[in-house]
């Protein structure tokens, strides 16, 4: 059995949405796949997404199953299920991993900076001459990580690519411009209805670069103003993490991200890192950057 995995944290709109649009791939090509899971969803995923006709499949893993893996390519991340002796190919976006994956005979290895995951999948679609037999429920899933993954286009690591799936995906959903703004709202209010939980499950703990601290985490936000009197508590959820950390709290409405630490050496590894100095407790960009921005940008960093 071919297997679809991803990582073993929790899981984003760009992995939930490529693991079911893969497996539905492969059975258009008569090819038997399971997209399996066993950690949480993040509130990228709201309950409109959920309530689509596209589930992950129960199923137990066996000796001998392959191993497709999406969104992840770091192998301490992996799901705990996924074995690296029986494992075939990887699918990623988040760069660092690629000379690790060089030693590996995989039947595929895609690991690139683009927009998001979603996009290869769309890719791989097209080049199966299969786009036709796309379902719009699949279509909107892909449409709704694209959308995430880019911030709405406004990423810097949006690519020209990510803009023509997605255009081609909302021609295959039937859907008009709303959908955007009702997508990232009905986000907003699912991380404000559980605050602590959303920040849990999207702050990384990784040592990346001297230039970031260990615990990194993010929150995408259509109007940063609605967690104004939730600051002090996200500051102790994080806190309880590790002395050392910063999270990007993303503002699409302004179009702005907002970088919150710790501490007095994690204020000036940021202020280093980005050549800028600190408004009171936290960093204003003038744009809006993702956490896997961020990362490369302290990778890059000489």
């Amino acid at each position: 059995m071919i297997v679809i995995a991803s990582g073993k944290r929790y899981l984003d709109i760009d992995a939930y949405a490529s693991m079911l649009a893969y497996r539905e791939l492969l059975k258009l090509k008569e090819i038997e796949a399971m997209a399996v899971s066993n950690v949480p969803l993040n509130e990228s995923v709201p309950p409109s997404l959920l309530a689509y006709p596209f589930k992950f499949d129960d199923y137990e893993v066996k000796e001998g199953d392959q191993f497709i893996v999406l969104d992840v390519s770091n192998k301490d991340f992996f799901a705990s299920f996924v074995t690296l002796d029986h494992l075939i190919e990887i699918i990623d976006h988040h760069p660092g991993n690629e000379d690790f994956w060089a030693d590996y005979t995989l039947n595929r290895c895609i690991i690139e900076p683009i927009g998001a995951v979603a996009t290869i999948l769309f890719e791989f679609y097209v080049k199966e001459n299969l786009l036709h037999k796309m379902d719009k429920s699949i279509a909107k899933l892909l449409m709704a990580a694209i959308l995430d993954n880019t911030l709405y286009f406004k990423a810097k690591i949006t690519k020209d690519r990510d803009r023509d799936a997605y255009k081609r995906l909302e021609e295959i959903a039937g859907v008009n411009s709303t959908f955007v703004e009702h997508y990232f709202m009905e986000c907003q209010d699912m991380i404000l209805s559980q605050f602590e939980e959303a920040i849990k499950n999207d702050t990384k703990i990784e040592n990346i670069s001297p230039y970031l601290p260990s615990v990194f985490g993010q929150l995408i936000l259509w109007d940063k103003e609605c967690i104004q009197d939730k600051i002090a508590c996200m500051k102790e959820i994080l806190s309880s993490f590790g002395e050392d950390w910063m999270i990007n709290i993303v503002s699409l409405k302004e179009g702005r991200s907002y970088l919150f630490y710790s501490n007095k050496q994690v204020k000036n590894n940021l202020e280093v890192l980005f050549a800028i100095s600190s408004l009171e407790d936290f960093i204003l960009l003038d744009t809006v950057w993702l956490r896997k921005e961020i990362m490369k940008k302290a990778l890059d960093k000489k």
